[in-house]
């Protein structure tokens, strides 16, 4: 019995460190059974209807700056001792005019996208309001 137990614990241990897939986005089958049609977008003639049918709702949706829908779509392995590797990453990104109709039309992947690196630095901000919250802040902390 003590022997059942070690095979078990052994497996569940080489099981645990085992690298995890996961998606991100919409589904890469989605995307292969739809890139026909995904192809025959045309500028100037194509509207977010037709990409709404197609795509389904954007991933992310900028209207404040221009009229942008963004796709994303990616696979990555997670591991436990190493660095995580992206599999597969793909970026659609669609533009439109105030009518709706597709202005720009881009189409990115993992070889178009640079490594960010990120500063652990503090940012300071100084301001020179003293609003609402500040005086409440400051009645509740006084003498501490």
């Amino acid at each position: 019995m003590m022997k059942y137990l070690k095979i078990f614990i052994t497996l569940i241990i080489l099981y645990s460190c085992s690298p995890i897939n996961k998606q991100h986005g919409y589904l890469i089958d989605d995307l292969l059974i739809s890139s026909e049609k995904i192809s025959n977008f045309e500028t100037f003639k194509s509207t977010k209807e037709d990409i709404f049918r197609v795509m389904g709702s954007p991933s992310v949706e900028i209207n404040d700056v221009d009229h942008v829908w963004i796709y994303l779509l990616s696979l990555k392995e997670k591991k436990v001792f190493e660095e995580d590797t992206l599999l597969f990453q793909n970026i659609f990104r669609y533009e439109f005019n105030d009518d709706g109709i597709l202005l720009e039309q881009n189409f990115l992947t993992a070889e178009n996208f640079n490594k960010i690196a990120f500063s652990s630095d503090i940012t300071k901000v100084r301001r020179d309001a003293y609003g609402i919250t500040d005086q409440l802040y400051d009645a509740f902390t006084r003498g501490q």
